[in-house]
């Protein structure tokens, strides 16, 4: 667990930075899940990374990930955490090529991460050391999704960087929140997470939806095809 100094002992951003900056913090270990915890996980997770990434496909400069290795801090390479979704702005000429993301040689801090808690890591790393990671590495804004409501007082909560490397939490009337990339993420209808886009309320599908979209397009051109088949045989 990460240890602070009390608040009346607070020390100057700039010992706060150069502090974490010579430490090497462990890396994130691998996670041991409860298979029902880890379907409900990898949900959630995959509505945020593909919504998110169908809302930005119109802006290539950023790119989205979920669970890639990111090194955060330069001095020492081989320390990382791994979120379970992040948009970066790559500087390198294959993004998409990336294995793992270097703070530096690879580009700036990511601008937005997101984690969905854990009944194993929300005590700890989900609520504690990753907030001082994400806020010393000047990561902008920072999701956490409690799926099923144990452990925030609020299903979803962004946490937006302040000056002085802290945190302002978050969320709208109705329970989601509004990223500055220009989407939202709510619990909809039907108590799954959905990313919507602010300006439009467009709702982007999820993986399991779009692939439902994908096979009655395939079944309907498969359709016109036997239809326009039957047509040239008929007689002249």
């Amino acid at each position: 667990m990460i240890q602070r100094k009390s608040p009346e002992a607070e020390r100057t951003l700039e010992e706060r930075l150069q502090e974490f900056q010579n430490v090497p913090l462990l890396h994130e270990d691998d996670r041991e899940w409860d298979m029902g915890e880890a379907n409900l996980h990898a949900l959630a997770e995959h509505i945020l990374r593909y919504g998110i990434a169908a809302h930005l496909a119109d802006q290539p400069h950023y790119r989205v990930f979920s669970n890639m290795n990111l090194h955060y801090q330069p001095r020492f390479p081989r320390v990382y955490v791994s979120p379970d979704v992040m948009v970066v702005t790559p500087l390198v000429a294959q993004p998409d090529a990336l294995r793992s993301y270097h703070i530096d040689s690879d580009g700036p801090p990511p601008v937005f991460v997101a984690e969905v808690l854990s009944e194993d890591t929300a005590e700890g790393r989900d609520l504690d050391e990753k907030p001082y990671i994400y806020a010393m590495t000047g990561i902008e804004e920072y999701l956490l999704v409690d799926i099923d409501g144990r452990s925030l007082p609020q299903r979803l909560i962004l946490k937006r960087l302040q000056p002085e490397r802290t945190w302002q939490d978050e969320h709208d009337a109705d329970g989601g929140v509004t990223s500055r990339l220009g989407f939202r993420v709510i619990f909809d209808t039907d108590g799954q997470l959905r990313v919507v886009n602010k300006a439009t309320g467009r709702k982007y599908a999820r993986p399991d939806e779009a692939e439902a979209r994908i096979r009655a397009l395939e079944e309907e051109l498969a359709h016109l095809k036997n239809a326009a088949s039957a047509r040239d045989r008929e007689p002249s």
